[in-house]
């Protein structure tokens, strides 16, 4: 006879999840009413802040809460200050109120990076999205800056919008020893492509995807598949389903590359990426897989299974990916831009020119605060 005890998480399907897949929190911005009994989100000690990101949303929620206006104020005026008596010679092509937000960016990615034990994603420009070469420059002066407050290349990812030019960029920032995230990525194509450049990291959106193909339910799923392929297939995700195609072609033949799957609306959203290299996930939804239960395996009393977890499944993995085929078109990758354009299909091209501009608005929306405290510290 003999006895089986299901061991349960304490943090429910959340360690189950964590097992196949590093959870990454998308949150930084105190906020009173997320957690720790009203006293705001302490970042530092919050779960799954393994990684950080810094971009032009999160500073613009910063200025725009008056806790964090107070807290962060001081670092912005410094970096005006800095940028002042520094004179860099970026200033004269790069400006100085973008010189001083990129020093604003590093200040506080700076202080992310002595919280986690990954790596701060920093985000470039997005009005250099087809600019090669102004690309490269903010890439360096950041580094330069990040240099200068002792943090590490190896700790900090380079977030740069996904477009041909972006990713040439990111082939010689690589090239150069630095780390590169490609964001704004929602087609097959533009993560082909990226892996060809040798990126570190290419981040697709599953709730965008999903919502533009709700949207256009007729569309063409693969442009360069037959007409006939379109319209929704039964039980199938496109989200889910673009980062399950991107998952198993960079495992397959470019593992340095890896996928970072974001938008996430739901845990069951996650659940059904389960083994993707990064999730990132909502206080929200972390908070839910923690309270949903999750049986990790069992014990019989003689021996004890070592397959976690029992309820959450592996739905991606190396080993399928490698038995997964791709056309030769695919493993050649793109050569020119035309080709990537062509590549991107309806879906990939509406989605990227729409959240270039909602990057490109939110950096026009914080350069007048700068401007502001210019004004005082002149």
């Amino acid at each position: 006879l003999s006895l089986s005890l299901f061991l349960f998480s304490p943090w429910g399907q959340l360690e189950s999840l964590s097992k196949l897949s590093e959870i990454v929190r998308n949150s930084v911005v105190i906020d009173p009413k997320v957690e720790n009994d009203g006293r705001g989100e302490n970042f530092e000690n919050a779960v799954c802040s393994s990684a950080a990101a810094v971009t032009s949303r999160t500073l613009l929620k910063v200025l725009r809460n008056p806790v964090g206006m107070r807290q962060y104020e001081q670092p912005i005026e410094s970096a005006l200050a800095y940028v002042d008596n520094a004179q860099p010679k970026e200033k004269d092509s790069l400006g100085l109120v973008h010189c001083s937000l990129d020093k604003a960016m590093v200040n506080l990615g700076s202080l992310l990076a002595e919280q986690v034990d990954g790596r701060v994603s920093t985000e470039v420009d997005a009005r250099f999205a087809n600019d090669k070469d102004k690309i490269i420059e903010e890439v360096m002066y950041l580094s330069k800056l990040y240099d200068e407050v002792g943090v590490e290349n190896s700790k900090i990812l380079y977030r740069i919008p996904a477009t041909w030019d972006g990713i040439q960029a990111a082939k010689v920032l690589e090239e150069r020893g630095l780390n590169t995230l490609m964001t704004l990525v929602c087609s097959f194509a533009q993560c082909v492509a990226a892996a060809e450049a040798g990126v570190s990291v290419v981040q697709l959106y599953v709730g965008r995807v999903r919502d533009w193909y709700k949207k256009h339910p007729n569309a063409i799923r693969n442009p360069e598949g037959p007409r006939e392929d379109a319209g929704s297939k039964e039980g199938s995700d496109p989200g889910h389903d673009l980062v399950r195609k991107c998952y198993n072609y960079l495992h397959k033949y470019h593992p340095k590359t890896k996928i970072m799957a974001g938008d996430i609306r739901t845990k069951d959203d996650a659940l059904k990426i389960a083994g993707c290299d990064f999730i990132v996930l909502a206080p929200q939804i972390i908070s839910e897989l923690g309270q949903t239960p999750s049986a990790l395996g069992y014990n019989d009393g003689l021996s004890a299974t070592h397959e976690y977890p029992s309820d959450v499944s592996l739905v991606l993995s190396p080993k399928k990916a490698s038995a997964t085929e791709f056309s030769e078109k695919y493993i050649k990758g793109y050569k020119d831009k035309k080709s990537f354009d062509d590549g991107l299909g309806e879906c990939g091209r509406d989605l990227l020119a729409r959240s270039l501009k909602r990057y490109c608005d939110s950096m026009d929306q914080l350069e007048p605060y700068f401007t502001k405290i210019a004004g005082r510290t002149n």
